[in-house]
């Protein structure tokens, strides 16, 4: 009997040794921080979830749940094709991956993703290190389209008209910044890599 009591203790002690996930920490301070401001500065939830902010927020969040999760289910069952798909020309050309990575950020919003689900197979194409290094700017593609959360979230706040998605669908406000901004720090980024290394 005791012998179980004693077990029973030091699993319950190893799970409480446990650190929390970040994840579960930012929410809890988030949740927390709420809560204080609806009792402490009588803020009423009813009218926050229904002003503008909260909706276009509800919608980025819908948007890019869908988007992440047909991304991965895609990825996940499509890598040996991509693989040979891009062997040829990766391997000839290095720098390429760059354009791969991009185009991969186009397609599933997300940089974490674009890391998680390509480096894996950029290794296994042979791509050194340092030019992953480099190029990593370029997993940056999620402006492209004008679908990411937060561009719709800024298009919808912005009252004086001047972030605008286009009538055509790549002629937005964060294309030119966007297009500049994962340019030269790519390139950069490959020089100082290739002086490095």
């Amino acid at each position: 009997m005791m012998l179980k009591t004693n077990t029973v203790v030091s699993s319950m002690t190893e799970v409480v040794q446990k650190p929390l996930a970040m994840n579960l920490v930012i929410q809890i301070v988030m949740i927390t921080a709420a809560a204080l401001m609806i009792v402490c500065c009588k803020a009423s939830p009813k009218k926050a979830v229904s002003g503008a902010v909260w909706q276009s927020g509800m919608v980025a969040v819908v948007a890019i749940y869908g988007i992440a999760w047909l991304a991965d289910t895609y990825f996940a069952n499509y890598a040996l094709e991509m693989k040979e798909m891009m062997g040829g020309i990766v391997a000839q050309y290095k720098w390429s991956i760059a354009l791969v990575f991009f185009f991969v950020s186009v397609l599933i919003n997300s940089q974490g993703a674009v890391v998680v689900s390509m480096l894996p197979l950029a290794y296994s194409l042979g791509i050194p290190g340092p030019v992953l290094l480099g190029v990593l700017p370029s997993i940056y593609g999620y402006f492209f389209i004008p679908n990411y959360p937060s561009d719709i979230a800024t298009v919808n706040f912005d009252r004086s008209g001047t972030t605008v998605i286009g009538k055509y669908l790549l002629n937005h406000s964060f294309m030119m910044p966007g297009m500049v901004s994962v340019i030269v720090s790519t390139i950069v980024a490959y020089v100082i890599t290739s002086i490095i290394y």
